[in-house]
C-alpha cells in the first residue's frame, strides 16, 4: 500500500479548521488519499507537536486536546506510525505527560530502560532516576 506522511501544520488545519482554505484543502487531500487507497501517516513527533500546539497556541484544555487526538488517530483515514495511538488512547491526563510517554515508548524500542532526572517521568515502568 502506498503511504504519504502529513506534518504538524496539516494535522492542525484538520483539527482546528483554521485557516479555512487550508483546512478545506487538507481535508480534501486526506479524503482523496483514503478513497485512492493511500494511507495517510502521522508520526509520534507530529502527535506530540500537535498536542502542544493545541494546548499552548490554541488554548485547548488538555482533556479536550487528548479527546481530539483520540478521535483524529481513530479515524480510518489516518494511520499512526509509532506508539501514539495506544498512548493517546490510554493516557488519562495525569502523571507523566503525553510526550514523556511517547519518548519512553520510542526509547524502549531500542533500550532496556530510560534514565532521567524527572521524578514524575521516573514513575513509569522501565524509567529510573539517575542518582
Amino acid at each position: 500500500m502506498k503511504a504519504v506522511g502529513i506534518d504538524t501544520c496539516v494535522v492542525l488545519r484538520l483539527l482546528v479548521g483554521e485557516p479555512e482554505d487550508q483546512s478545506a484543502r487538507a481535508l480534501a487531500f486526506v479524503e482523496r488519499c483514503y478513497y485512492d487507497g493511500m494511507a495517510v501517516c502521522v508520526s509520534d513527533m507530529v502527535v506530540a507537536e500537535s498536542y502542544h500546539a493545541l494546548i499552548h497556541h490554541y488554548d485547548v484544555p488538555k482533556a479536550k486536546a487528548l479527546e481530539t487526538l483520540r478521535e483524529f488517530l481513530g479515524s480510518p483515514m489516518i494511520a499512526a506510525t509509532g506508539h501514539a495511538m495506544p498512548i493517546v488512547t490510554s493516557y488519562t491526563g495525569t502523571g507523566p505527560g503525553l510526550v514523556d510517554r511517547l519518548i519512553r515508548a520510542d526509547l524502549l524500542d531500542n533500550a532496556y530502560e530510560v534514565r532521567t532526572f524527572d521524578r514524575d517521568f521516573a514513575t513509569l515502568e522501565n524509567v529510573e532516576l539517575i542518582d
